[in-house]
C-alpha cells in the first residue's frame, strides 16, 4: 500500500488556483451567499464582542484603562478560577438559537457550492447559474441526506472536541469526504436512500487513508488565512472563501482520481 500513489496539498492548490483564475467572476458569484453571510456574522460578532467588553467595563477609547481593568480580571481568574463564570460571554437561549440555524444554512450553502465547483472542475464548460446552483443542496435530491450527514458530523466532532481536541480533529478529517460522496451516489442512482447516507461516512472513512495529514495542512493553511482576514473584517473573504471552497472541492475530486487508480492497480 506505501507504493500506491497519494494526493499531492500543490497539485491541489495549483487545481483550485487555475479554476478560480478561469472565472473569477463566476466564482465569486457562486459565492456571493456565504460571503455576504461571512460579512454580517462579523458585523454582529463585532457588536456582540463590544458589548460584552463593555459589560466588563472594558473601553478601548482608552487603551491604558482598558489595558488595566483586563489585567485585573485576569489577575481575579487567576487567584479564583471560578470567577472565569463570571467573565465569560453569555447568549440567551433565543440567541443561541439563531446562531446555530445561521451556521447550519452556512453549511448547507457551502455544501451546494461545493457541489458545483466539482462539477464545474470535472466538466470546464458547464454553464453553472449562481443563485440556483449555490442553493441547490435545498432540492429534494439532497436536502434531508445532507441535513443528516451534517448532524452526525456535528456529533462526532463535538464528542472528539469534548475529550482532547485531537479525536475530534480526526473524526472530521475521517469524515470530511461524506458530503461530496453522497453527491457522486445521488448523481449515479439518480436518487438518495438512508443506506447510501450512512455510506458515505464509511467510504469517507476509507477514502481518507494516507489523505489525512495532507488534508489537515490544508485546513491549516487556511486557519491562518482566516485569521489574516479577521484583520481585513472579512473583506478578504471576497477571495479567500472560493478559493477555499475550490481547494476542498479540488482535493476530493484528487483523492478519487487517487483512489480508483489504486484499487485499478490493487486488482491488476
Amino acid at each position: 500500500m506505501n507504493n500506491y500513489k497519494r494526493v499531492n496539498s500543490l497539485e491541489v492548490r495549483r487545481l483550485a488556483m487555475r479554476t478560480f483564475l478561469k472565472d473569477i467572476k463566476g466564482n465569486v458569484a457562486l459565492n456571493i451567499f456565504p460571503i455576504l453571510m461571512r460579512l454580517v456574522a462579523m458585523y454582529f460578532g463585532t457588536r456582540i464582542y463590544n458589548s460584552w467588553l463593555g459589560e466588563l467595563g472594558v473601553s478601548f477609547s482608552n487603551p491604558q484603562e482598558a489595558s488595566e481593568r483586563l489585567s485585573e480580571i485576569s489577575q481575579q481568574m487567576a487567584n479564583d478560577p471560578s470567577a472565569a463564570t463570571k467573565y465569560a460571554l453569555s447568549l440567551t437561549p433565543g440567541s443561541s438559537v439563531i446562531i446555530f440555524a445561521f451556521l447550519f444554512f452556512f453549511v448547507l450553502v457551502c455544501t451546494g457550492v461545493g457541489y458545483t465547483m466539482l462539477d464545474k472542475m470535472r466538466h470546464p464548460n458547464l454553464e453553472i447559474n449562481a443563485l440556483k446552483d449555490s442553493l441547490q443542496v435545498f432540492s429534494s435530491r439532497f436536502f434531508f441526506p445532507v441535513l443528516f450527514i451534517t448532524a452526525m458530523l456535528g456529533v462526532f466532532v463535538e464528542a472528539g472536541l469534548s475529550l482532547y481536541i485531537i479525536p475530534g480533529i480526526w473524526f472530521f478529517l475521517i469524515f470530511s469526504q461524506s458530503f461530496y460522496i453522497l453527491k457522486d451516489d445521488v448523481d449515479k442512482n439518480k436518487t438518495w436512500s438512508i443506506r447510501a447516507t450512512f455510506l458515505s461516512l464509511a467510504k469517507s472513512s476509507r477514502l481518507m487513508r494516507g489523505h489525512k495529514t495532507t488534508l489537515f495542512f490544508i485546513c491549516f493553511e487556511f486557519l491562518l488565512w482566516e485569521i489574516v482576514n479577521l484583520m481585513t473584517h472579512e473583506i478578504l473573504s471576497i477571495w479567500l472563501h472560493p478559493y477555499e471552497q475550490l481547494t476542498l472541492a479540488a482535493f476530493y475530486a484528487k483523492i478519487s482520481e487517487v483512489d480508483k487508480a489504486n484499487r485499478a492497480k490493487a486488482a491488476a
